[in-house]
């Protein structure tokens, strides 16, 4: 008796189990049969979900899970699990059909003796290779003359030039004929990931704005117009920000920035080190100790020059006060003489 119970417990058990998930797999067909109806009340009901949760717009609250992902697909975008849009290459495309976005850029240093000729050879580089100056800066020491002229020296230029990056590399191997190279620095970022993250982003704002539209021309509550136009307007400044960052990048990709600083000099840097004898030492010693020597007494003698105008006149006045201070001296000597002989007369008489 006690054995017939648990077999009609258990007879039980299954039918019910059985009953419940024909009954689960009839409301979940349902449910899809009923999808759309369910996301209408969704949006409609969105303010009021909006403050239950403390969102400050409805546009902010999250969307209806089953259409979030449906949107999700339709835009080709996958939501990560943390919540950032990764692109989704699908089936037929591979990543190594995406180009790498990458930036290059240089900076070099270099001398010349010749400075107007090397300023003239950059310009003319930039132009034969399609690019453009973005900046330059051009200043030297002024030194003024004897005869009253002026003279720029020690002169310095500064470029900032933007070349195509696909003449990159040509340009930069051109770029020793300019003058002495001291040194030359290559860099190149790569921005893939960045640009496609605000690619993606942008993408989503776009399919943002679209809904937030739709949603205007249905809702004709005032509170919910205004919260929606808020968020219109925020996904909006989002997207022409992004828009702005994509551009520069755009720039900044086809065009390379190479800067150049150029100094004017009369003797050429060495810019290999060779190991040298002591007889060249001593040599190289001798002849810039004799260079040295040439340049002190050339300044000397234009120093010299320069003061011999006031030197004459200064020896002018000096030879007319001794010639005067001679005669006083004649004078009063005269004077004393012609006093001590007239003394003597006096005596006698």
């Amino acid at each position: 008796m006690k054995q017939h119970r648990i077999l009609a417990l258990f007879l039980s058990v299954l039918l019910l189990t059985a009953l419940l998930t024909g009954c689960g797999a009839s409301s979940k067909n349902m449910a899809a049969d009923t999808a759309s109806p369910a996301a209408q009340n969704w949006k409609t009901e969105s303010a009021a979900a909006a403050e239950e949760w403390g969102y400050d717009t409805p546009a902010e609250a999250p969307a209806e899970p089953e259409t979030a992902w449906d949107d999700a697909a339709d835009t080709g975008f996958t939501t990560s699990a943390a919540g950032n849009a990764e692109l989704d290459t699908g089936d037929n495309q591979s990543l190594s059909d995406y180009a790498a976005k990458i930036i290059y850029s240089a900076n070099i240093s270099a001398e010349t003796t010749k400075f107007d000729e090397a300023v003239a050879r950059i310009e003319a580089m930039v132009a034969s290779y399609q690019g453009f100056v973005e900046s330059s800066n051009v200043y030297g020491n002024t030194r003024y003359n004897d005869d009253g002229t002026t003279t720029v020296v020690d002169r310095h230029a500064s470029y900032a030039l933007r070349i195509p990056a696909d003449k990159f590399e040509q340009f930069m191997s051109e770029t020793s004929s300019i003058g002495n190279v001291l040194s030359s620095n290559r860099y190149a970022e790569n921005v893939t990931s960045t640009y496609t993250d605000y690619e993606a982003r942008l993408s989503s704002l776009r399919t943002q704005e679209e809904r937030l539209l739709a949603m205007l021309e249905k809702t004709e509550d005032v509170e919910s117009l205004v919260a929606l136009e808020e968020r219109l307007a925020d996904v909006r400044y989002e997207t022409e920000s992004i828009e702005r960052n994509l551009r520069n990048m755009d720039m900044q990709i086809r065009y390379s920035t190479v800067s150049i600083d150029l100094d004017e000099v009369e003797i050429y840097t060495p810019t290999v080190t060779v190991q040298r004898t002591f007889g060249e030492k001593f040599a190289d010693a001798f002849s810039d100790g004799w260079r040295s020597f040439g340049r002190s007494f050339q300044r000397f003698i234009l120093n010299l020059t320069e003061a011999l105008p006031s030197l004459i006149l200064l020896a002018v006045i000096v030879v007319v006060v001794v010639v005067i201070v001679r005669r006083c001296v004649k004078k009063s000597r005269a004077k004393k003489a012609a006093k001590q002989a007239e003394a003597p007369q006096d005596e006698q008489k």
